[in-house]
C-alpha cells in the first residue's frame, strides 16, 4: 500500500507537472515569436544598392559623343553597420571612360529639393521644354528634348540628391536629425562624394562642385568636410556657385535681403 501510495503521488504530480511543462514551452515560444519577427523585419529592411545604366549618344557643344547615364544609390551606414539611408546619384560619364577627365558634382538647394532641377533644366544631356519668356508652361506631359548645350563635353557630371531630397530616403528607423541638418547634410553630400570617386575609379580627375542657392551654401559645407573637418583627402579644383546665398544676415551691409527680418521675428517675440 506503501508503494502504492507513492505511485499514486507520482502520477499526481506528473498530471500536474506535464502540462504546466507544456504551458511554459508555448508561453516561451509566443514571447520569443516577436523577437523572432522583429528580427525578421530587421533583414527584410536591409537595403540592397540598385544601380542602373543605359548607354546613350548626344551632341554637346558641337561634339558627337557616347556616354553613359546611371542611376544608383549609395547606403550610409553608422559604424556598427546600421543602414541609415539610401542616396540617389545620376551619372552623365562619356565613353569609353577616363580616369584623368574632369567631374562636377551638382545639387540644387531648397535646403529639401532634388537635383532634378539642375539635371533637367540646365546642365543635363536632356532639358524640358519650356518658354524662355517666362510664359506659363502649361500642364503635363511636357516635351523631353536633346540639351546641346549641356557641359558633357568638357566634364563627366553627377547629380547628387542629399538625403531626404528627390529619389533619396532615410531607412527603416533611422534619425533625420542625423542628416537633416547644416553640417549633417555636408558629412552625407561629402561621403558620398568620395564614395562615388572610389567606385568609379576617379580620385585622379580635376573634381568640381556646383550647387544653386541653398545649394551654394552646402557647397562651402561639403568644402570644409572633404579637405579637412572630416576627411583631407579630395582636393577640389573649383567651385561654381549658382544663384548664390551665402550671407542669410539682414542689415545696413545686406540691403534687401529682409527674410532674416521674418524668420528671426518667432525667435525675438516675447511670449
Amino acid at each position: 500500500m506503501k508503494f502504492g501510495g507513492l505511485t499514486a503521488l507520482a502520477l499526481v504530480l506528473a498530471a500536474v507537472a506535464v502540462p504546466a511543462v507544456a504551458q511554459d514551452r508555448a508561453d516561451a515560444k509566443k514571447s520569443s515569436a516577436p523577437a523572432d519577427k522583429a528580427e525578421k523585419a530587421e533583414k527584410v529592411e536591409k537595403v540592397v544598392p540598385q544601380s542602373h545604366t543605359t548607354r546613350l549618344t548626344g551632341t554637346f557643344g558641337g561634339v558627337r559623343m557616347n556616354y553613359s547615364a546611371t542611376v544608383a544609390e549609395t547606403i550610409l551606414s553608422d559604424d556598427d553597420g546600421t543602414q541609415k539611408a539610401a542616396v540617389v546619384t545620376t551619372s552623365y560619364v562619356k565613353q569609353p571612360r577616363d580616369p584623368s577627365r574632369p567631374v562636377w558634382f551638382l545639387f540644387n538647394g531648397g535646403p529639401g529639393s532634388g537635383s532634378v532641377w539642375l539635371q533637367m533644366g540646365a546642365f543635363g544631356p536632356k532639358r524640358v521644354a519650356i518658354p524662355s519668356d517666362a510664359r506659363d508652361d502649361g500642364a503635363p506631359p511636357y516635351p523631353i528634348l536633346d540639351n546641346p548645350d549641356s557641359v558633357l563635353d568638357v566634364a563627366d557630371l553627377v547629380f547628387i540628391d542629399p538625403p531626404g531630397t528627390g529619389l533619396s530616403h532615410l531607412i527603416g528607423k533611422a534619425d533625420p536629425k542625423d542628416f537633416y541638418g547644416v553640417t549633417q547634410d555636408a558629412k552625407a553630400v561629402a561621403e558620398v562624394i568620395r564614395r562615388w570617386l572610389s567606385d568609379n575609379g576617379r580620385w585622379n580627375s580635376p573634381k568640381f562642385l556646383g550647387g544653386e542657392s541653398y545649394g551654394t551654401s552646402r557647397s562651402a559645407a561639403v568644402v570644409n568636410q572633404l579637405e579637412g573637418s572630416t576627411y583631407n583627402d579630395v582636393g577640389l579644383n573649383g567651385i561654381i556657385l549658382i544663384s548664390t546665398v551665402l550671407d542669410f544676415a539682414a542689415g545696413a551691409d545686406t540691403p534687401g535681403n529682409e527674410l532674416s527680418y521674418i524668420t528671426n521675428l518667432p525667435s525675438l517675440a516675447l511670449p
